[in-house]
């Protein structure tokens, strides 16, 4: 089962990597909308079949949509070890 994600809990990672590096959010909508991947889910049925699946899913969404004004490939990297850090729990 892979477990969902808040956009808050994405926000917070956000938070944490710009304020690390030299950028800032560009798109909060986008942030939304990526946190919604790893626990997407049709008729209650899971669209990943493991939370490593909707790790990369996450990564590769958030690496498309470009929520940062920079680093959007080493934060979306960040994510999915972050994501299958929580499913793990």
């Amino acid at each position: 089962m892979t477990r969902p994600l808040t956009p808050e809990q994405l926000l917070a990672v956000a938070d944490t990597y710009c304020g690390r590096f030299p950028v800032r959010v560009r798109s909060f909508p986008a942030l939304a909308a990526a946190a919604a991947v790893p626990g997407a889910r049709f008729h209650g049925v899971a669209v990943h079949d493991s939370p490593a699946a909707a790790a990369d899913a996450l990564r590769d969404v958030l690496e498309h949509l470009d929520p940062l004004t920079g680093g959007n490939k080493q934060f979306a990297r960040l994510c999915a070890q972050v994501y299958r850090r929580l499913a793990e729990d």
